[in-house]
Formats: structure tokens, sequence, C-alpha cells
């Protein structure tokens, strides 16, 4: 079931609430969303970067409020980076998008101001075409800074790792991390895996999902580290591919891969 995530302000709830996530999922597609599914008394971030990874598209409620709420701004931030052309802004109230990040100066927007029901129409066309290949130039949608809308589709990898993170201080733990296209190692709380060690960079690498031989597999790469990344004790100065039994090396830690999936 296709899923989306469903970045907004809090004052934009009773929209996303009452309208828009009922909408959808009457559409049968699965939403998340902070205002319904946070569960309480558990880690907040750890449950939105969960939600992120699954996510396959990324709607963000365009307003006056969501362009200063942080969590919006850092949820939009990560949706850019690693779900191209899975990102939907949708004009809930007036503002402009290029306010809360650059890149959503150029995507083509969703006018949910004046009709709901039709807005809520192109927004499951634009899914569904995307999801078929084909283009949604035909759609009714406005680019936010007025020039001819760009329609970014991108074909989308999914992976599944389980890693075994050795530390030289500190006990050793499996984790296993979610790639939907790529995912970064770092010390940044955003990183998809983050490695507690003052001796990696916060954005210190990235594994991402690519198709080799007709089926998918995992790359590593280096994201200009201070102490750099090395696979098996080789430094690592273009992508390369890894594999079960493979040990990268990042500061002072190592994660052992254990299984992709």
């Amino acid at each position: 079931m296709t899923q989306i995530f469903i970045s907004h302000s809090s004052l934009d709830r009773d929209f996303v609430v009452a309208r828009l996530k009922p909408a959808l999922e009457a559409c049968g597609l699965e939403t998340w969303c902070s205002s319904t599914d946070l569960k309480i008394a558990a880690n907040w971030e750890q449950q939105i970067r969960a939600a992120l990874a699954r996510a396959d598209w990324f709607v963000v409620v365009l307003s006056p409020d969501s362009q200063r709420s942080e969590w919006v701004q850092a949820e939009t931030h990560w949706a850019v980076e690693h779900l191209t052309g899975r990102v939907i802004p949708i004009m809930a109230r007036s503002c402009r998008p290029v306010d809360l990040h650059l890149r959503l100066g150029t995507l083509q927007f969703v006018d949910f101001r004046a009709d709901f029901e039709l807005a809520v129409r192109d927004l499951l066309a634009l899914i569904q075409a995307a999801a078929h290949g084909h283009s949604t130039g035909c759609l009714g949608l406005t680019a936010a800074d007025g020039s001819e809308p760009t329609t970014l589709v991108a074909q989308t990898r999914h992976a599944s790792l389980l890693v075994r993170v050795v530390r030289v201080h500190g006990a050793e733990y499996e984790e296993r991390l979610y790639v939907h296209n790529s995912a970064t190692i770092g010390r940044s709380p955003q990183a998809h895996l983050r490695v507690d060690d003052d001796c990696v960079s916060r954005r210190h690498a990235r594994f991402d999902a690519v198709t080799f031989d007709g089926r998918v597999c995992l790359t590593v790469m280096d994201l200009d580290s201070a102490n750099g990344t090395f696979l098996n004790g080789e430094p690592v100065q273009v992508p390369r591919r890894i594999a079960p039994g493979d040990i990268v090396a990042v500061g002072s830690c190592e994660l052992h891969v254990r299984e992709i999936a």
C-alpha cells in the first residue's frame, strides 16, 4: 500500500486530520502525520525518522505557520534530499513556498485553497500517474514561482540493511536500516544511522540503493568527512558496492554488514 507522510504545522491540524487525511485514506492510501500517529511516551524523533524512511511520498502542507515550524522545516529538508521526485507541496493557506525551502520554489504544488475535492483528485492523479510512469503535465498544477512547473518523479529503490556497530568505547549493538533511495551515516540527529562518536562527521557517509544486473543492491560513499570512510580497510573515494561480511569504518567505529535484503 502506498504510504504518504504528511508534514504540517500544529496550527493546520484541523485541515489535515479532519479533511486531508480521511480523503486520502478513503482512496486506499496509508497516511502518517504527527497529529494522529505519534505514540505518547516514546521518542518522537525516532518515530518521525522511521515514518519518513517508510514513506513513498512526502506531502507538505503549505501555510504561513508551516514556514515557521522547525519540525516542518527539518522534515522538508530531509524529504527534498532523500525523496527526490516524491515531494508534493499542497497549498492550504496562502504563503511563499520558497520561504520554507528554496527547492519548493520550482516544484509544482496542488492548490487546496478553493476547491478541496478537485485538489484531492489532482493529488491522487499525480501519485497514480507517477506509479505508472506517465506524464503529469496535464494536471492543473502551479509552480510556486510562477514559472513552468517542474515535475520531479524518479524511480524509488528500497533495501533493508542489518549492521553491527562496533565502537572503541561502548557496547556493540545491531541496527536495521531501511534505505529509501539513500540513507546517511553520521553524528547528526538527522542521520538515518546515527553514530555517537566524536571522530564521525555530522554527515559522514551515505548508503545508496542502486540497480545492478536487474536487482537492487547497496553502495557506500564518503561525504567529504573529516576522517574518511573505509571499506574493508581501503579508503572509499568513489561509491563502492557492499555485501554481507563487509566492514565499513567511519571514525573509530566499524559497521559490520550482516544482511542486505
